[in-house]
């Protein structure tokens, strides 16, 4: 069998892009290896990384690990450094060697500091997880250090913030830093007035991607916030504690983030393909390398133009540029169609300045403030539901809704407050206890006695219908129920399916509130045993069997969903022992439907 070998370097957004849709068409075929190779163990959510530098959210929330996204997928994934590529015999060196057929790099960018004296040794770039913890560390140092400091000029030094660049990058990190001060001020008692934070920029506005209406609203969105905005200047010098401008101004500072750009890396300049410009590969409009047809380039690496306007670096170009790759490696290898040529197709963009307030122009709708950062959200768990399904979906709102701290969302904490384990498993057993007595109950006034059917087929009457009367009369847990009589679809179902054996629908229901009720008590199977009552509380309701009280039931139930037996409860054991097994399934691999982390 002449096995076909597809080597992806890089898992950015485009590596990931292009191996899942290589994988998607090949996941049948056994003659075709796809690997993708990355020095880290997960694909890093690059436009999100200003929350991590910010304080927002943390390292985990835009870290999607590469086992995660390729679980049961026909993609093997090594973790290794890429250090050449021997084009000639068709080989990626790394600490292992990969031979291949075609080859797909997708190695990114890396800042560009423009050669400005200072900025490599003073300046905190915004490029990588490390960047944006290392940012993040360094700013509550700068205000530990400050709230110790007695010399005043030392602690207007610490408490003044240099952002360098306003395009995304740095209108988002300002954004952040603007939230994170009323924190950090009150934790290290600080007063916000002694806390400037600058906005840096070469040119004469800001975010150029955007109209001027939404530059205008953005700079005085940040001015209310209090952040010193300065256009049409450049920064010429930078040492630990001072940044020069080529208007001769100098602001004092041991911060300064740089924004200002990126181009291609080192490593991509060192290959011997043909370059571009500004460290950028060039490639033809089918994203293959000049100098080698089975070599294809995608993302922030390549430099091709189109309307003699270069591609620009973002997360669309990165997704549209594999998407045309991996169709003609697709091409290629099944000799079917044509190749397919790029041509853009941007629907826009999107920036937010904190976690309550954005922009957005997208599909030439403009929005600014709480709906723009909605459609942010919404991008984004598109985005992820495509890259690793419910699971990195769920693991998104988690992070941005229902663990957010200091009420930095636009629905501010009100999903985030938490409740103590202790006063919910209170709940849960006495859930559980009267669950148990109706089913006890319903033992002693015979419904496990086949004699007593209480489902009568009468002539010209519904069996349904018939059901619902004798069992409000004879046999309802609640007294005036909720409705007067049965719904439609109540009846459809006693009809279709109860009639088939009233005696096992009988016996099932008091088995059903016997089992619920163990279960609640014991905080065994909670998170089911909680979707089972709330189901069996509706068909109560429908089937005009339950009063009022039947309401508490399923609000209880509700609240036994969010985990009530992970804590005094069996749960607290049988869940993880459960939670392995169920991920290392293929079902739960398939679906992304595993809890955290797919095991092997």
């Amino acid at each position: 069998m002449n096995q076909k070998r597809i080597v992806i370097v890089g898992g950015g957004y485009g590596g990931v892009h292009a191996a899942k849709k290589l994988s998607k068409q090949f996941k049948r075929k056994s003659n075709v290896k796809i690997t993708l190779i990355d020095k880290k163990p997960y694909h890093t959510l690059m436009t999100e990384l200003h929350e991590v530098a910010g304080g927002r959210v943390g390292p985990d929330a835009v870290k999607v690990s590469f086992k995660k996204i390729f679980a049961a997928r026909n993609v093997e994934f090594s973790l290794d450094t890429v250090k050449d590529i021997d084009f000639e015999n068709q080989r990626v060196i790394g600490d292992h060697y990969y031979s291949y057929d075609y080859l797909v790099l997708g190695t990114g960018a890396q800042p560009n500091d423009f050669g400005i004296s200072g900025i490599k040794e003073h300046g905190y770039t915004l490029w990588s997880m490390e960047d944006a913890i290392r940012i993040r560390s360094h700013t509550e140092r700068m205000f530990i250090e400050a709230s110790e400091e007695r010399d005043p000029q030392k602690r207007q030094e610490m408490l003044t913030f240099v952002i360098a660049g306003a395009g995304f990058t740095g209108i988002e990190m300002a954004g952040e830093l603007l939230e994170r001060k009323g924190s950090l001020c009150r934790q290290y008692d600080i007063d916000p007035e002694d806390v400037r934070i600058f906005i840096i920029e070469a040119l004469s506005e800001v975010l150029p991607m955007l109209t001027k209406e939404q530059q205008e609203k953005t700079i005085a969105y940040l001015k209310k916030q209090n952040a010193e905005v300065v256009l049409n200047s450049k920064i010429t010098k930078a040492t630990a504690s001072e940044v020069h401008m080529h208007t001769g101004k100098v602001i004092n500072s041991r911060t300064l983030i740089w924004t200002c750009g990126v181009w291609g890396t080192d490593f991509a300049a060192s290959l011997k393909i043909e370059q571009g410009h500004v460290n950028r590969q060039r490639v033809n409009e089918f994203m293959q390398s000049p100098s080698h047809e089975n070599v294809y380039l995608v993302g922030d690496m390549i430099w091709y133009l189109e309307n003699e306007k270069a591609l620009p670096q973002i997360v669309e170009t990165a997704v549209q540029t594999a998407d045309v790759a991996a169709a003609n490696i697709i091409q290629d290898i099944t000799k079917k169609g044509e190749k397919k040529p790029f041509k853009s197709n941007y629907h826009g963009h999107m920036v937010s300045v904190g976690g309550r307030w954005g922009l957005s122009n997208n599909m030439g709708l403009k929005f600014s403030g709480f709906i723009a950062q909605g459609i942010k959200h919404l991008i984004n768990v598109i985005h992820l539901f495509g890259l690793a399904g419910v699971n990195a979906v769920w693991g998104y709102l988690q992070h941005e809704f229902l663990s957010v701290k200091d009420k930095r969302s636009i629905i501010g904490g009100h999903l985030a407050a938490k409740v103590p384990v202790y006063w919910v498993a209170v709940l849960r057993v006495f859930l559980g206890a009267k669950w148990l007595y109706e089913g006890i109950k319903k033992i002693i006034d015979g419904w496990l006695d086949p004699a007593n059917i209480y489902i009568v087929q009468m002539e010209g009457v519904s069996a349904a219908s018939e059901w619902g009367e004798t069992a409000a009369e004879e046999t309802a847990q609640w007294a005036a129920p909720l409705l007067s009589e049965p719904l439609g679809i109540y009846n459809w179902i006693v009809d279709t399916f109860v009639m088939l054996n009233p005696y096992l629908f009988q016996a099932g229901i008091v088995i059903a509130e016997i089992a619920l009720g163990l279960a609640f008590i014991g905080g065994l199977f909670t998170f089911l045993a909680a979707a089972a009552s709330i189901g069996l509380c509706i068909m109560l309701i429908i089937g005009a069997m339950a009063g009022s009280e039947i309401l508490w039931y399923l609000a209880a139930a509700v609240v036994m969903l969010g985990g009530a037996g992970k804590g005094l409860g069996l749960d607290y054991w049988a869940m993880p022992f459960f939670k392995k097994i169920w991920n290392g399934t293929k079902l739960a691999k398939k679906t992304y439907l595993y809890i955290g982390e797919p095991e092997d």
